[in-house]
């Protein structure tokens, strides 16, 4: 299984700063005197039979999002090439085709627990069935990193699963906040509807308890209604 080498990505570092070095040594011999002596420099030759070290291979992370059909995403994927770039990572995306299809993530893990990825970060389309197969990656050695959707609690707790750090933003204030500036200025009798995404995903549940608070606090909006739409546009 390949392992994170703190190690060889020193190495790698040390390495390019000899290269460096030695630019800019050879740019300054390049705008000295015409008449100077030239400083010719001849590469060593390895010696007979000694083989070439191989690089070391970059640690292979593995970004697992919902879909691209959503605009978020593709901003996530945008970060997540950034990181690759700045951090000398070997980055690979998986999604699922939409954000409903909880097994097809399911079976994205498990190729990758094949495949011996260093670590997965995923925004789960559940928060709740995908907590077994994230438990196998954790017991194979694979690094896990919950963002956008945090997975549920209990269900961590049950599968003793723990250490997975989470990364995302506070959906219920979020919500609150959004529905909150809605309903400013509201006439009395004004009538309000919640679509709300997958009620197993945490982040649909905060956002919908976010949005039913704000219009709990504004005496002219009634909520008439509160229905799930599983994130799917049409069905909304």
């Amino acid at each position: 299984m390949n392992t994170l080498s703190n190690a060889g990505l020193s190495v790698r570092i040390k390495q390019l700063g000899c290269l460096l070095m030695w630019v800019f040594l050879a740019s300054l011999a390049g705008c000295g005197d015409a008449r100077s002596p030239t400083l010719v420099t001849v590469d060593k030759q390895p010696e007979p039979g000694a083989a070439a070290k191989p690089a070391a291979p970059k640690p292979k992370i593995a970004l697992v999002m919902k879909t691209l059909t959503n605009p978020f995403f593709l901003e996530v994927e945008k970060g997540a090439r950034r990181a690759e770039s700045a951090l000398a990572v070997e980055l690979v995306v998986k999604t699922a085709a939409q954000e409903t299809s909880i097994e097809q993530q399911m079976l994205i893990i498990d190729d990758l627990i094949k495949a011996r990825v260093n670590a997965i970060v995923i925004t789960p389309g559940d928060s709740q069935r995908l907590v077994p197969v994230l438990k196998k990656a954790a017991a194979a050695g694979i690094k896990l990193v919950n963002i956008d959707n945090r997975l549920d609690a209990e269900a961590l707790k049950l599968a003793g699963v723990a250490g997975i750090a989470f990364v995302g933003v506070d959906n219920e204030k979020a919500a609150h906040a959004a529905a909150s500036w809605m309903a400013r200025g509201a006439r009395p009798g004004t009538q309000a509807a919640i679509i709300e995404g997958i009620r197993s995903a945490h982040n649909a549940n905060e956002r919908m308890l976010g949005a039913k608070r704000a219009f709990s606090e504004n005496k002219a909006v009634k909520l008439v209604a509160s229905e799930t739409a599983h994130w799917k546009i049409d069905e909304g």
